[in-house]
């Protein structure tokens, strides 16, 4: 893999601070979004994200921060500065998005479009909370808490210690709400087998035009588990009653926002549909999968109440996944998701898309992570599909095959696909949408996640090779004027299409691109993929390096002393062949190749002085 994750976000940090510091101290979003909770979020997440998961970015610990990690952040302060002003950025983000009495708000901003270019939301629907403001809340919160937490226990001044504690507070009622936001969001549709949507879900499953019986059949099996699972969840009554029946078919997943239950702070109101929407279920599953990170425990993030709400939504997790799963791969041959495009909507705006396919793919790469977290080791023949799939992706998106106009591809990234809010305009306003734009950053980061699953080195170097040619559009896709240079997006520069090139930053895109470099970085420190030949080869070595010492150590020593230094220095190496050999048989190859060169030279010296040379 070519990509540098590290030099890459430092890089990234430093064209942030450009952008978004005018003085010592100072803060602003430049974004071509303007200020709003999600917005300002992915800005903050840029630098606290990547300073939560990457070893050696933190600046929480001011002696401990690396001499580069000082350089890029030096717009906030010196060492001792910078941890200071970081704080004070997350205490104004908290008061902005909080209301009067300190309760969390997360007004979408122009995050939300209408559906029709003649209108505009009203100013209830500016108030809509969203999946993606939860998701994006809980990465938020969660980075910032793991930051003020380790911070405050270097810190000796009662006036700072006071406004850690303060931000601290504040952060905890955020991640609540937003926990039980995602929680209120869950939801199951249940419908019959001859509607119009469960004719697009036995359409998407058959792929060997079954007999509609067997399909049912079959497709009322496979599902049962999950039934019994969703069954066991505190469903509405309704709901409940007719997912009991076993007649109709069902899905679930995550709306696009919540559906009207209450917390003990207010009540919500009845909003989104009860329907899952797939791009909504994966932005939520990519936060859900923080709380089970394994620094959230190391560092004791979650209270009590907050691991309660994250075991509910684990079971919801867990339920989801494994029945997108069990949809993507139904019936033991051909994988259906290979079988693109896929629609699972019932609306005439549910059109087939390459994307539907990225983020059901999206799913199953969350099961087969939690998997691993199980056994460690991923089947082969899993991921294989996968693997095609992720490939074919690429190509369909025109990123690594010229983009096709008649299949509208380059609009597929820009403007992107607008997706409807349905319920939305319950309360008043026009229909509004959320517009997704993130087809290369998803799909990008669940090929490094599938490299990190698979140990079939085959299947890992295709996917690793399409990463980088991936990473490579995308850093080709960076603002290259202004003070956002260096950020994202301009998609202009590698589809070719008119219009001026833009000079405000997504942060919608950067901080998707920031969450790809850290999967990126975790896939480099993970240990080096094994060679099965490098193995045998190492071993085979050792075993003749080995034998040849041993027959060294029963000759006489040779009068040179230098012998004895070398019998030293090749005992050594051959112990830690001996260690290396299982986890990196590529470098223990040549450890052992060392040790049998210094043993032919023992037994040519050893020669020489035989015949008295």
């Amino acid at each position: 893999m070519m990509i540098q994750p590290r030099r890459a976000l430092l890089a990234v940090w430093d064209a942030i601070l450009n952008c978004s510091t005018t003085a010592p101290g100072d803060w602003t979003n430049p974004g071509r979004d303007g200020a709003n909770s999600i917005s300002d979020a992915e800005q903050l997440v840029c630098l606290l994200y990547p300073a939560l998961k990457v070893p050696d970015l933190g600046f929480s610990v001011p002696d401990d921060t690396g001499s580069d990690v000082l350089r890029a952040l030096s717009p906030l302060g010196d060492w001792a500065g910078i941890p200071r002003t970081v704080t004070a950025v997350i205490e104004g983000y908290l008061d902005t998005y909080s209301d009067s009495e300190g309760r969390p708000v997360f007004p979408p901003g122009s995050y939300l479009r209408p559906l029709r270019p003649d209108t505009e939301p009203a100013d209830e629907q500016s108030r809509l909370e969203t999946v993606e403001a939860y998701s994006m809340s809980v990465t938020l919160s969660l980075s910032a808490l793991a930051f003020v937490k380790s911070f405050a226990k270097h810190v000796q001044g009662a006036e700072l210690t006071e406004a850690l504690r303060r931000t601290e507070r504040a952060l905890n009622i955020r991640l609540t709400h937003a926990m039980r936001g995602l929680l209120n969001s869950f939801t199951v549709d249940v419908f019959p087998q001859d509607s119009p949507k469960g004719a697009a879900l036995l359409r998407a499953v058959d792929q060997r035009s079954q007999p509609r019986r067997t399909l049912l059949d079959g497709l009322r099996n496979e599902l049962q588990p999950i039934r019994a699972g969703l069954l066991g969840l505190a469903l509405p009554e309704a709901v409940a009653a007719r997912l009991g029946d076993e007649s109709l078919l069902f899905q679930c997943g995550w709306a696009w926002g919540p559906m009207g239950t209450e917390d003990d702070t207010r009540p919500l109101q009845m909003t989104a549909d009860p329907v899952p929407s797939l791009y909504f279920t994966v932005a939520a599953m990519d936060g859900i999968v923080d709380f089970f990170a394994s620094q959230t425990a190391r560092m004791g993030l979650l209270g009590p109440q907050q691991q309660t709400l994250a075991h509910d939504l684990r079971l919801r997790w867990e339920l989801t996944q494994s029945y997108w799963t069990a949809l993507a791969r139904f019936g033991g041959g051909r994988w259906p998701l290979k079988d693109m495009r896929w629609r699972v909507g019932d609306h005439e705006e549910d059109q087939e898309s390459d994307y539907v396919t990225l983020q059901v793919a999206s799913v199953v790469v969350h099961n087969l992570m939690r998997h691993r977290g199980v056994d460690d080791v991923t089947p082969v023949d899993d991921l294989r599909p996968l693997v095609d799939v992720l490939e074919e992706l690429a190509d369909r998106g025109g990123i690594t095959r010229r983009p096709s106009e008649r299949a509208r591809t380059v609009q597929l990234h820009d403007p992107g696909e607008l997706l409807p809010l349905p319920g939305a305009d319950r309360h008043g306003g026009p229909p509004v949408g959320w517009r997704t734009a993130d087809y290369t950053p998803m799909l990008l980061k669940r090929m490094l996640q599938v490299a990190g699953l698979t140990q079939d080195l085959s299947q890992r170097d295709r996917m690793l090779s399409a990463a980088d040619a991936l990473f490579d559009h995308l850093w080709r896709r960076r603002l290259t004027q202004g003070r956002a240079a260096g950020l994202w997006d301009a998609p202009g520069s590698v589809f070719g299409t008119q219009g001026p090139s833009p000079d405000a930053p997504s942060w919608y895109l950067t901080e998707r691109v920031v969450e790809v470099l850290v999967v990126a970085a975790s896939t480099v420190s993970a240990r080096p993929a094994r060679s099965p030949l490098l193995l045998d080869l190492a071993g085979e070595l050792l075993r003749e390096a080995e034998h040849l010492f041993a027959q060294e150590m029963m000759s006489p020593p040779l009068s040179d002393s230098s012998a004895e230094v070398l019998l030293v220095r090749i005992e050594a190496d051959l112990r830690e062949v001996r260690d290396l050999v299982e986890l990196r048989p590529g470098t223990a190859v040549a450890l052992a190749q060392e040790a049998l060169r210094d043993l032919h030279a023992l037994v040519r010296a050893r020669t020489r002085a035989t015949r008295g040379g």
